[in-house]
């Protein structure tokens, strides 16, 4: 997907450094992206140069965990990487989405949740032999179950409602593409 975790962290190396000067990064979407968190966030020498002046999160984002369960694979949307997920969660809850973020709808739980049921059929209808040879690369098959857009929305209308995801209550159309 191409996506990172993002999340401040207390401590760990910069993001980016050097290697974005501004002259050397501006054709590039994720140089742009970064420059543009410089000078929403940098703070005194750091205000709009080429490296942030907190450290954050590098980890990979996915937009689902699936995980096996009584013989089935759950789906459980995420919000971060696996360290933050729970933490940006809550924030979720409690502020909503920041401006700016990439719609975390734009996953669709429904196409996650049909290629679980799908992976799940599939290990259920195989042989005893075929499952023990499986075992091996389960969690590298269960990471690519939403690789390469299988599970991204293809049209803008079709986002899913992630305020009512996490909170169970109804919100308006505007927030429906968060």
């Amino acid at each position: 997907m191409g996506f990172i975790c993002g999340h401040p962290v207390p401590s760990g190396e910069q993001y980016g450094g050097s290697m974005f000067a501004k002259s050397a990064a501006n054709d590039t979407l994720q140089g742009r992206a970064i420059h543009g968190i410089n000078e929403k966030w940098g703070e005194g020498k750091w205000n709009g140069r080429e490296t942030i002046g907190i450290p954050v999160c590098k980890k990979k984002y996915a937009p689902f965990a699936f995980k096996k369960k009584d013989g089935k694979i759950v789906v459980e949307r995420m919000f971060g990487c696996f360290v933050h997920s729970d933490l940006r969660k809550e924030k979720i809850e409690a502020h909503g989405v920041r401006d700016g973020w990439e719609p975390f709808g734009q996953w669709s739980m429904q196409k996650a949740k049909e290629l679980a049921r799908k992976e799940t059929e599939k290990a259920s209808t195989t042989t005893k032999v075929e499952k023990d040879a499986a075992v091996v690369s389960s969690d590298d098959e269960l990471r690519s179950i939403c690789s390469n857009g299988k599970c991204a929305w293809k049209m803008k209308a079709k986002y899913d409602n992630i305020r009512r995801e996490i909170t169970g209550v109804e919100s308006s159309e505007e927030e429906e593409y968060y």
